[in-house]
């Protein structure tokens, strides 16, 4: 499976393959521009709209079936892709973006020696300074 870069995650986003990659691997059914359907499990759907169906059943304008393993449809093949009614769109399409740009999660760096060193002086001075502080208030008592 290729990398996506960034240009490719933001085509996703920015157009309505978004809701197509909303029923990756759910079954549903797509009308071809030839009047032909295709059903089956969309297996990825790209960022240009090609999707990839696994267990397909096609069926052609005179109403012939055909079963295929996998099927590859370039996107200005398709008309109509079928949603089911129970999909919410917009927590659809939300759940797409957060899955195609994850939180970043910043993980605590590891400090260089000279950091550490510079805190474990600033450590130093800290307690030097508590230490007179209690001293001044041990000899005022």
């Amino acid at each position: 499976m290729e990398r996506k870069t960034r240009r490719m995650k933001m085509k996703t986003v920015e157009s309505l393959v978004c809701m197509v990659k909303s029923v990756e691997n759910q079954y549903t059914t797509i009308d071809l521009q030839n009047e032909t359907s295709v059903y089956g499990l969309v297996k990825e759907v790209d960022c240009d709209m090609n999707v990839t169906l696994c267990d397909v059943t096609l069926t052609d304008p005179n109403g012939n079936r055909y079963s295929c393993d996998n099927f590859f449809l370039k996107s200005r093949l398709i008309r109509y892709v079928h949603l089911s009614r129970t999909v919410d769109i917009f927590q659809a399409m939300k759940d797409v973006v957060r899955k195609t740009f994850p939180a970043r999660v910043k993980n605590p760096k590891a400090y260089s020696l000279k950091k550490k060193k510079i805190i474990a002086r600033q450590e130093n001075l800290k307690r030097e300074i508590q230490n007179m502080n209690s001293s001044k208030d041990g000899t005022k008592s």
